[in-house]
């Protein structure tokens, strides 16, 4: 079988937003997928939205579920 590539394009640019979205995220404070897309400069909130699930998956961060005006939304803090 083959091996999946660890330098694809796809995956270092994930990465690369991964890293940022650690940098920049508040310490203890809940933000939600939109407010943190606006701090990092993202254009596309569904690819930060996988970024930060797959960031709660590995336990760099953590998540919540609250119900919004609009339905559920989750909100995301760093680990400290």
């Amino acid at each position: 079988m083959t091996e999946r590539a660890r330098n694809a394009p796809q995956g270092m640019r994930a990465r690369k937003i991964e890293a940022a979205i650690l940098e920049i995220m508040p310490g203890r404070e809940w933000l939600s997928c939109t407010s943190i897309s606006r701090l990092i400069r993202a254009n596309d909130t569904r690819k930060t939205r996988a970024r930060l699930d797959r960031l709660a998956r590995d336990g760099k961060i953590e998540r919540k579920r609250e119900q919004g005006t609009h339905g559920a939304v989750y909100l995301y803090r760093q680990l400290r």
